[in-house]
């Protein structure tokens, strides 16, 4: 082969090769740039914040009613018991539910042996019918923050029964429940406090009481939620700082920007005015 058909063949192999390496280059590209938007899609999706759905639903138990003798009460003990759930769209929450009621209602969750079977179909007599029931509700959403309130109710005999209140605050984000130590700001707890304790007098005034603890005594409760409008309300049970006919006490808190972090206040609606 002389010079001339050498040249010829090598010319057409290293204008295919250049062609090849042009060709790559953008789909290279193409893919890089695929990669990044699936990223960024993959970070918007996280960062979303879903609104939560939720319904109610009663607990099927094993044992709804489960009697049995008690060495305190004369007789034979029926005790109902019945559970309140929510089935919602944050899974997370859910369980946090679940849990719960699997850990406080275990007995009414077991599956029953024929022997208690039969005992459970035993009529108690008078005060000897006892109950226990829980009630989780769905009580709104402000940007991250779900609020969950439980309601519990217990009857053993005597003259009227106890409920007890607990109230949640979950963080979408962080998947976490949120305590009193996460609303309040750096080192005005004691300001919260004081506060709080001006609403209870407030509050003995309205309903013409004596305080029933001293301020030494009195704390800040764990149990609160938000208000929609942008305060704070903090609950208090039964018997804490009242007598038992004057029922739970709660007290409002509002103008808290000094006191709760603005992360848990929901923003103040907007009123339009007309030019």
């Amino acid at each position: 082969m002389n010079k001339t058909m050498l040249g010829l063949v090598v010319i057409p192999l290293i204008l295919s090769g250049c062609v090849k390496k042009a060709e790559e280059k953008p789909v290279e590209k193409a893919e890089k740039t695929s990669n990044i938007k699936a990223n960024e899609d993959s970070q918007k999706e996280e960062n979303q914040i879903p609104a939560m759905i939720a319904s109610s639903f009663l607990v099927k138990f094993e044992q709804p009613k489960i009697c049995g003798p008690n060495p305190d009460v004369e007789g034979v003990v029926c005790t109902s018991k019945e559970a309140i759930a929510l089935k919602s769209n944050i899974g997370w929450i859910d369980q946090v539910i679940d849990k719960e009621i699997r850990k406080d209602y275990t007995d009414a969750l077991t599956p029953v042996s024929e022997k208690q079977k039969q005992l459970n179909q035993t009529q108690a007599e008078g005060l000897n019918n006892w109950s226990e029931s829980v009630v989780y509700r769905f009580n709104g959403q402000f940007g991250q923050y779900v609020q969950i309130s439980k309601v519990s109710s217990e009857y053993s005999g005597g003259a009227h029964g106890i409920s007890a209140f607990e109230d949640y605050i979950f963080d979408l984000k962080s998947k976490k429940r949120i305590g009193l130590k996460d609303i309040v700001v750096n080192g005005k707890m004691d300001a919260l406090k004081d506060a709080l304790w001006k609403q209870y007098e407030y509050w003995c005034q309205e309903n013409d009481m004596e305080p029933s603890i001293s301020k030494e005594d009195f704390k800040v409760s764990e149990n609160f939620y938000i208000n929609q409008s942008g305060g704070v309300t903090f609950d208090y049970q039964l018997y804490e700082l009242a007598p038992y006919a004057a029922g739970p006490v709660s007290l409002e808190l509002y103008d808290t920007d000094q006191l709760i972090k603005s992360d848990f206040l929901p923003p103040m609606p907007t009123l339009k005015t007309e030019m």
